[in-house]
């Protein structure tokens, strides 16, 4: 066999309404079944390998099944969530001895004793590949199926190389290319399709995705090794693995669960997705829209936004009291005359969100010849994180000589905001500001969904 060769793939944008309409979810929520504190970190942290299968990075931000799991569970104990992928299996549990994670996710193959975790999800492998091809039923061929994937080109995702299945097709596939994918399952899909590659091994969730958005592409094969996941729990929480076997019990009766299990593992992707024209990219669309004409703004915008803000859920209620598809504060309702009762009406939330929006840039400022990108980093992070620490960045921007309507230069005085030499400077107003990394993670998620956004779907 051929070396090993790693393929890396660009960041690409063409998943974004499939992983759009995949993590919207209908049903009864369970945000008051968890109990558990995590007062001392103020966040549920949980520490997986890079190469988990299913789990999937697109702009920088995660999905997947385990990772929207997680996502719900902390949700329901009022915290935010924070995934730390780590470089192998044996280094998420490091993690979790050490303190610096609540829960560890890992597969069996990476454990040395299974029995101290908790079963959370099982899945499987799978090879897909193009319709057209000649082994598209690997069935109807004679011979075993590693010999009719012999001497092709195969693209295998990090995740498979946890798997007992991986060992045993490393040994029987002589004279084939084996490719590992890089995290960018939308480029391996994009290579399948054409042609650079003959199969692509992958996860079964991951495969479904891929083939939901390539109709060229199907399943051809499915390995029978059952891959289970385990959760591991730290010891500085107490009771943390009750309380979250207590909820996943709760969860698993939700209509929520049953929908995000089978989106993800039962086709539910290739079923939604096949009822809906190219460019849509969530269930409010229309009335985004709507909206977006009516205020002057791009609705593929707004979208970006509620996905960021509420994964387009329209009663989702924070811990902190913002509600709907836009996350509105009441206080932002009452400034706008608008009841309290009306603010969870998604053409009320987003129209609220865009007078905001534009309520904010007037305030600002902003000369007219500043390039978009950065005028409208300049607005979501003080829609994030307030006005005032922004104002506050760009004063310290020109007293240091730099540019106070460059998202770059702003961006880095707000994290210079949590030091005391800054925050105590006499032209700041508002204070310390602990909070950059979630506004600069606001801001780039947003735009960089806004751009893909931008190629999906026609203003």
């Amino acid at each position: 066999m051929n070396d090993k060769k790693f393929f890396l793939g660009a960041a690409a944008a063409v998943t974004i309404f499939v992983v759009s309409i995949i993590l919207y979810t209908t049903g009864s929520r369970s945000d008051s079944m968890a109990v558990t504190s995590f007062d001392a970190r103020k966040e549920l942290v949980v520490v997986m390998p890079e190469d988990m299968p299913g789990l999937f990075v697109e702009d920088g931000g995660m999905f997947g099944y385990q990772y929207d799991l997680l996502r719900s569970y902390a949700d329901a104990s009022g915290v935010p969530l924070r995934v730390v992928t780590v470089s192998d299996g044996n280094a998420t549990l490091k993690n979790l001895a050490s303190g610096k994670a609540d829960i560890a996710l890992t597969v069996s193959r990476n454990l040395p004793n299974v029995n101290d975790g908790m079963v959370v999800y099982s899945t499987s492998f799978v090879i897909i590949g193009r319709r057209t091809d000649a082994l598209s039923s690997l069935q109807e061929r004679t011979g075993t199926l590693f010999d009719r994937l012999r001497e092709k080109k195969i693209l295998l995702s990090q995740g498979f190389r946890s798997s007992r299945t991986y060992d045993i097709l490393l040994d029987s596939l002589k004279g084939s290319d084996i490719f590992i994918a890089s995290s960018d399952f939308a480029q391996s899909a994009r290579d399948l399709t054409e042609s650079n590659y003959d199969y692509y091994i992958c996860e079964k969730s991951e495969a479904q995705l891929i083939c939901a958005l390539n109709w060229n592409l199907r399943k051809i094969h499915e390995f029978p090794e059952d891959v289970k996941v385990y959760a591991f729990f730290g010891q500085h929480i107490s009771d943390l693995d009750t309380d979250f076997a207590g909820w996943l019990a709760d969860y698993r009766r939700t209509n929520e669960y049953t929908t995000l299990t089978y989106q993800y593992f039962d086709m539910g992707a290739t079923e939604r997705i096949s009822g809906h024209s190219a460019g849509v990219i969530s269930p409010y669309d229309h009335v985004m829209r709507e909206v977006g004409e009516r205020e002057g703004a791009d609705w593929r915008l707004m979208a970006a936004i509620a996905y960021s803000e509420s994964r387009f859920k329209p009663n989702v209620v924070s811990n902190k009291g913002a509600k709907g598809l836009m996350q509105i504060m009441p206080v932002v309702a009452r400034q706008f005359g608008v009841s309290d009762d009306e603010v969870m009406n998604p053409e009320v939330n987003l129209t609220l969100a865009v007078k905001l929006l534009n309520k904010i840039e007037t305030s600002m400022n902003i000369p007219a010849n500043v390039p978009f990108n950065d005028r409208m980093s300049l607005v979501l992070a003080s829609y994030n994180c307030g006005v005032g620490h922004v104002a506050d960045a760009r004063r310290l921007a020109v007293k240091y000589g730099m540019d106070p309507n460059s998202w770059d230069d702003v961006a880095y005085f707000l994290v210079k905001k949590s030091e005391p030499e800054y925050y105590g400077d006499e032209v700041v107003r508002n204070g310390v500001f602990r909070g950059s990394s979630q506004t600069l993670g606001f801001v780039e998620s947003v735009m960089g969904r806004y751009s893909s956004y931008c190629t999906l779907a026609a203003r």
